[in-house]
């Protein structure tokens, strides 16, 4: 719809031929009567110049226009006279005052805060003049002597972190949590990061508690020391600690291998003392007669091998308690930069990025620049030597701007390579897409462990079908470093409360999965401290896993998608196997059996289609399996990947930089702890 215009020229002395795109003045005896287009101020300026009565008339016409009935101009059109003139007198004439600003003593405060943490704005910014011109009024308008300046925003710093802290500490009170940690160093300051990640109302949460400065060398000792030091300010002791996620650093694995020897220590000497301090003649430590003859009528309870040792460590000693079951989880993204390195390694590879760095240095030379300007053409990309997805990019790169290349080659023999050269630079692109495009994938921010597998066997199936020596290469350490992967508990218990891709599990990983779930079962119960929160099967209905509402994903799977059709072959033949296995299924109503059986029973249930949310899945299950439901939450709580805390140190930059290079060690944690939970 066109825009209806203000003024009234064109209607009251033109009339204008869309066609040929003129205006004919309608005045008799005009002129000079035809004007191209039909734009209000031409014709205005016509009517001014060469009909003087007409342009009164014309006048007093835009002047009635404006006004209202009472004759005063309107506050939209005052305001946009208004707005032509000064800034001061702009602000005079509409009366603008702090009084109608939507401003307090906290917004202030909190402002001034996210300025210098989130924005990462130096502390002097507070006492330079222009700021002091903005903010003094504002400051007199607030009274009692309030301001802000560059040495008292360390005290509101400090009091926003403390309540972050609490806030975080209220929400991780006897929960298993997991972590992810790294370090950095920037301008010869260590610092590690830590991130937590543990679910609320079913929403993950990811925040940051701790930016610590590291004082001694990186040893496991030390690492380990400033890691328990960050979680006593979170009231987090050692058993909480369900997983560390890290990269393949010697020095930070470890320390997650020493994590709980202090912990299990102290905790067998507490064990041993309270045992001493019984008293053998004490009536109260007997049982009466009544008591025996209740454990010998007792009902018979089938123990496995795999609950015997717990069953009888808890029988004999009253006061067990659960060994924490904190385990190292290797970045997923690492793990497979690793794979892509060792399979780029052979000397052929080698020698033709080498080759094609050559070729690329050559077109970044200032002549080269301006030639492929001129042509229209995108510049050459530069590798980073310690980053293969560089390699990658800068080789697709070349690959575009191989007919410049050939153009310029006779010239310039900087610029040639032969015919196999530009092959085997195709077939490197070829070989290294999937794992490329798999990198992309594993930056995701809330990257569960099923996710990462799914993405990794997708990845060996797309390598597999390309079927090129480096492909094959990168393949086969990827072989290698699964087996590892599959070797961790958590790991595998992840998969396997992930019915997208527990079908990938052998059955004697899946059994290996339901008895670690149950170790973490009963770890959980202990935190809490809640006692009989067990189901019992003879009060309650079972629900059973297998419903007739329940969507099968595999009857709707895309028959164009080989992945889908991949795993739903693996979960017909496990489903076969486990037919096979006849796993022995327990019919006591303890509560640990019951959620074994419930677990098992899980296994049976559809496969979930690879593209659907699995935290969307087990929210809508919470219900009807609430016991798998809070271990899935543990589970899908455990971070694949350091993505969070290599973020977070990309922002180390705009804290630590050259002009703030001497802020003190605990201000410098709480900026970084409010600017990493500012999302």
């Amino acid at each position: 719809m066109p825009k209806i215009k203000s003024n009234p020229v064109e209607r009251m002395f033109f009339k204008y031929d869309i066609h040929s795109n003129e205006s004919t003045c309608q005045i008799l005896n005009c002129a000079n009567p035809v004007r191209t287009g039909n734009h209000s101020g031409n014709l205005e300026s016509h009517i001014k110049n060469f009909h003087k009565e007409q342009y009164i008339l014309l006048t007093n016409e835009k002047n009635k226009k404006h006004q209202n009935d009472d004759g005063r101009y309107s506050t939209a059109k005052k305001l946009k006279t208004d707005q032509t003139g000064p800034l001061d007198n702009m602000i005079l004439r509409t009366k603008k005052n702090l009084s109608q600003v939507n401003l307090n003593k906290n917004k202030v405060i909190e402002s001034c805060v996210q300025l210098v943490t989130t924005n990462g704005r130096p502390f002097q910014l507070l006492d330079d003049s222009g700021f002091r011109m903005i903010m003094n009024p504002i400051f007199e308008a607030i009274g009692d002597g309030f301001k802000i300046n560059s040495q008292n925003i360390k005290k509101y710093i400090n009091e926003y972190a403390k309540t972050i802290i609490d806030n975080i500490t209220q929400d991780v009170d006897k929960k298993l949590i997991s972590l992810k940690v790294d370090c950095v160093t920037r301008l010869n300051r260590s610092i590690i990061g830590v991130n937590i990640q543990y679910f609320k109302d079913s929403q993950l949460q990811i925040k940051t508690i701790g930016m610590t400065e590291l004082s001694e060398r990186h040893t496991s000792e030390h690492l380990k020391e400033v890691l328990i030091q960050i979680l006593k300010k979170f009231n987090i002791n050692n058993r909480q600690v369900f997983s560390i996620t890290c990269d393949n650093g010697a020095n930070i694995v470890k320390m997650v291998r020493i994590f709980n020897e202090n912990e299990e220590t102290t905790d067998d000497e507490s064990e041993s003392e309270e045992i001493e301090n019984i008293n053998p003649n004490d009536d109260d430590a007997l049982l009466s007669d009544h008591q025996v003859n209740d454990m010998i009528n007792e009902p018979e309870v089938n123990l496995d091998a795999d609950n015997l040792e717990h069953e009888i460590t808890t029988v004999l000693n009253p006061y067990y308690e659960p060994l924490p079951l904190t385990q190292c989880i290797r970045c997923s993204a690492h793990t497979l930069q690793l794979c892509i390195e060792n399979g780029l390694q052979q000397p052929a590879n080698l020698n033709i990025i080498t080759k094609a760095r050559k070729v690329v240095k050559t077109l970044r030379t200032q002549s080269y620049v301006a030639l492929l300007k001129k042509d229209g053409l995108k510049q050459a990309i530069l590798d980073n030597i310690t980053r293969w997805s560089s390699k990658y990019v800068m080789l697709l790169r070349l690959l575009e701007l191989k007919t410049f290349c050939e153009d310029h080659q006779q010239i310039n023999h900087d610029l040639k390579l032969n015919l196999n050269e530009w092959k085997r630079i195709e077939c490197l692109i070829k070989s290294l897409e999937p794992v490329y495009f798999a990198t992309k994938l594993l930056q995701k921010k809330d990257l569960t462990i099923g996710d990462f597998y799914g993405i990794w066997i997708q990845t060996k199936n797309k390598l597999n079908q390309i079927s090129s020596t480096v492909s094959l290469s990168i393949l086969n350490y990827m072989k290698t470093r699964e087996v590892q992967l599959l070797e961790n508990d958590i790991f595998i218990s992840a998969v396997y409360m992930d019915p997208r891709f527990m079908c990938l599990l052998t059955v004697p990983k899946q059994e290996t999965a339901v008895n670690y779930l149950l170790k973490i079962w009963d770890l959980k119960e202990s935190l809490t401290c809640i006692e009989n929160l067990g189901i019992d099967s003879t009060e309650q209905p079972d629900n059973h896993i297998t419903d007739e509402s329940e969507t099968n994903v595999e009857d709707d799977a895309d028959d164009g998608d080989d992945f889908e059709k991949f795993l739903q072959n693996n979960s017909n033949i496990i489903t076969i196997r486990n037919q096979n296995a006849c796993l022995p299924s327990s019919s006591q109503d303890s509560n640990n059996t019951t959620l074994k059986r419930k677990l098992e029973e899980f296994s049976k249930s559809d496969r979930l289609n690879y593209k659907e949310d699995v935290v969307k899945f087990w929210t809508e299950k919470k219900n009807e399996m609430p016991e798998l439901f809070e271990l899935a939450q543990i589970l899908l709580a455990v971070p694949a990947t350091q993505v969070s805390v290599e973020r977070s140190f990309s922002g180390l930059k705009f804290i630590l930089s050259d002009q703030r290079s001497s802020i003190g060690k605990d201000i410098l944690e709480n900026i970084l702890i409010i600017r990493g939970n500012s999302h």
